[in-house]
C-alpha cells in the first residue's frame, strides 16, 4: 500500500539560468544518493515522484518534495498503483537492502519504464542488474572515489568527462609557465594529439581565436584527448 505525502518544496534552487525540464521520473530509494538525485531533478523543472519504503524517512522528507510516498518497492502491484510505467524514467537508487534494490529492477522493467537507472554495489551486483535489464547501472561511491584521486594526482585538473576508449574532456589550469604565450605555441595536436575546444578566461569562452590569444594567469583550457596524450602535457603545465 502506497501512502503520500505533498510536500511544499519552498527551497531555492540558486540556479535561475537552468531550463526547466519537461520530463517525469521517479526516484525509489531515499538516501543520501536518492534524494540529490530526487532534489536535483526537481530542482530542474521536472517532475519527481520520491519514493522510500521507510514510513518515517519519507515524513522527515515530506518538505521537501512536492510528491513524496511511502511503498514496498519490492511489490510490482505497489509500483504499478503509483503508475511506475507511465514515467519517462525511474532511479533505484536502493543500496543496503539488494533484495528490494534487485526487485524493484525487476518490477520497473516489467512495467516498461522506458529507461531505469539502477544504483550497484559491487561487480557481482552489477552483472546481476544487466541480467535484468537495467538500462544504465551507476556506482557512486567508486565513480566519487576515481574522481577524488584524479583530483588529487593532477590538481591542475579542474573537471573532465570521460568519452571512453580512453578519450577524455578536460578542463585544465594553466601554470605561469605558460602565461604571456599563445596557445599555438603549446602546439597542442602537433606535439602532443590534444585537440584544443576553447580558452576560458573568466566567465568568458573564447573559441574563435583561442590559438593566437595570449595567455593570462588563470585561463583555463578545454581539450579533449587520450589519456596518455594528456598526461604527457601534464609535464608542461
Amino acid at each position: 500500500m502506497a501512502k503520500e505525502k505533498t510536500g511544499g518544496n519552498g527551497r531555492e534552487s540558486g540556479r535561475p539560468d537552468v531550463k526547466p525540464g519537461h520530463g517525469k521520473f521517479a526516484v525509489l530509494g531515499l538516501g543520501n544518493f536518492g534524494t540529490t538525485v530526487a532534489q536535483q531533478l526537481e530542482e530542474l523543472g521536472n517532475e519527481v515522484l520520491a519514493v522510500d519504503e521507510d514510513e518515517e524517512r519519507v515524513n522527515t522528507l515530506a518538505e521537501e518534495f512536492t510528491h513524496i510516498v511511502s511503498a514496498d518497492v519490492r511489490d510490482e502491484r505497489a509500483l504499478e498503483e503509483l503508475g511506475l510505467g507511465d514515467f519517462d524514467a525511474a532511479v533505484v537508487a536502493i543500496g543496503e537492502n539488494l533484495e528490494s534494490n534487485i526487485l524493484c529492477t525487476l518490477g520497473l522493467k516489467h512495467l516498461g519504464v522506458p529507461r531505469v537507472w539502477v544504483k550497484a554495489k559491487s561487480p557481482a551486483h552489477h552483472r546481476i542488474l544487466s541480467k535484468l535489464g537495467a538500462d544504465r547501472i551507476v556506482h557512486p561511491e567508486f565513480e566519487i572515489g576515481v574522481r577524488v584521486a584524479y583530483s588529487l594526482n593532477y590538481p591542475f585538473v579542474l573537471d573532465y568527462i570521460s568519452l571512453g576508449s580512453d578519450y577524455f574532456v578536460v578542463e585544465l589550469a594553466l601554470s605561469e609557465t605558460v602565461t604571456d604565450s599563445t596557445v599555438g605555441d603549446l602546439e597542442l595536436e602537433e606535439r602532443f594529439g590534444i585537440e584544443l575546444l576553447a580558452l576560458k578566461r573568466g566567465d568568458e569562452l573564447i573559441r574563435d581565436e583561442k590559438t593566437v590569444t595570449a595567455l593570462r594567469e588563470g585561463d583555463r583550457l578545454v581539450v579533449v584527448g587520450k589519456q596518455v596524450h594528456l598526461r604527457a602535457l601534464a609535464d608542461i603545465l
